[in-house]
C-alpha cells in the first residue's frame, strides 16, 4: 500500500479520535483522562506481542523506544490540557504546524532536504496559525497578544517541539534498527503507560483520579483507545518507507476535518474564519508534500 494511503488513513482516525478526546475532557481531568487512556491503549496493544520475535529486543533499542514514549507521552498531555481549556477549532489547525517543524528538524538532524516549495508551505501554515486568533474588529497585530498572553496556546505549541522530536526517534527506530511495527508498537504503550500512572500517582490523585478517568470517560475513552492505536500504526507504516516529514504533513490535514466537525458539534466561535485559517494551514502541508 502506497505511504499517502497509509498517513490519510493515519489523518482520519486522528481527526476521529480528536473530536471523542474533547467530548471526553469535558467530564474528565486531563491527567486522569491520560493515565486511564494509557492502560486502555496498552489492553489494546496486547495483541502485537504475537507478531514479533522477543530476539529482536535489545537494551539500546528499549531505551530509544522509552525515550520516544517520553516524548509522545508529554505532547499528548500538553495537548489535552489545551484542548480542555480551548476550543478544539483552535488547537488542532495549531497542531498542523507540526509539519513545518517535523521537516525543519529532520533536515538539521537526519539531513532531509527542504525545497523552496516546502519552505513556502511552512510560511503558509505559519500564516494561517496567526489568522486563528484574529478576533474580528481587532488590530492585525492582536494575535501577538494572544500568542504571548495565553497559557494553553504556550502549551499546544510546546507540543509541536514534543511532537517532532518523537518522529525523528520513531523514524531512527523503524529506519535504523529495522524494527518490527508491532514491537515498537507494545514497547512504546507499555512504557507510556508506567510513564502516565507514574506520573498521576506523584502529581495527580493516582489511583482515585484512575478510576474516575474510566468512570467518567466511559465509552469514549475506549474509542479514543482504539482509534489513536490504529493512527499511531497506519503513521508507523507511512514512516517506514517515507520521509517523515511528509508523512507528518499529510497526518496533519486531520486538523481540517476535526476543525470542521468539531468546531460544529461544540458550536464554537468564529468557526468560518478558523476553517479559512485551517484550510490555508492544510494547503502549507500539500506544499510541503509536494
Amino acid at each position: 500500500m502506497n505511504w499517502f494511503i497509509y498517513a490519510f488513513l493515519c489523518a482520519l482516525f486522528l481527526s476521529a479520535s480528536s473530536v471523542l478526546e474533547k467530548r471526553a475532557l469535558r467530564r474528565v481531568h486531563a491527567m486522569d483522562f491520560a493515565a486511564s487512556l494509557s492502560i486502555v491503549q496498552l489492553i489494546c496493544s496486547v495483541p502485537f506481542l504475537f507478531f514479533f520475535n522477543f530476539s529482536e529486543l535489545s537494551g539500546l533499542l528499549l531505551l530509544y523506544i522509552f525515550i520516544s514514549a517520553l516524548f509522545s507521552a508529554i505532547a499528548f498531555f500538553l495537548v489535552i490540557k489545551g484542548t480542555r481549556h480551548l476550543e478544539v477549532s483552535t488547537v488542532y489547525p495549531l497542531l498542523a504546524l507540526s509539519p513545518g517543524s517535523t521537516a525543519l528538524l529532520a533536515f538539521l538532524v537526519l539531513g532531509e532536504t527542504l525545497s523552496r516549495v516546502q519552505s513556502l508551505g511552512i510560511i503558509f501554515m505559519v500564516i494561517g496559525s496567526y489568522m486563528l486568533t484574529i478576533e474580528p474588529g481587532k488590530k492585525i497585530l492582536d494575535p501577538l497578544k494572544v500568542f504571548l498572553q495565553s497559557r494553553y496556546i504556550h502549551l499546544v505549541l510546546l507540543s509541536l517541539m514534543f511532537y517532532s522530536i518523537g518522529a525523528i526517534f520513531d523514524r531512527t527506530i523503524l529506519y535504523s534498527f529495522s524494527t518490527a511495527i508491532p514491537l515498537y508498537m507494545f514497547f512504546l504503550y507499555f512504557f507510556m503507560a508506567i510513564l502516565f500512572i507514574s506520573i498521576s500517582g506523584i502529581f495527580g490523585v493516582g489511583l482515585r483520579g484512575i478510576r474516575e478517568g474510566f468512570q467518567k470517560g466511559g465509552s469514549d475513552l475506549f474509542l479514543v483507545a482504539l482509534l489513536s492505536v490504529g493512527s499511531r500504526m497506519f503513521e508507523m507504516q507511512a514512516i517506514q518507507v517515507a520521509n517523515v516529514g511528509l508523512v507528518s504533513a499529510v497526518k496533519r490535514v486531520s486538523s481540517f476535518f476535526t476543525t470542521v466537525i468539531g468546531g460544529e458539534i461544540f458550536h464554537e466561535h468564529n468557526l468560518k474564519r478558523k476553517i479559512i485559517a485551517s484550510f490555508i494551514i492544510v494547503a502549507g502541508t500539500f506544499l510541503v508534500v509536494l
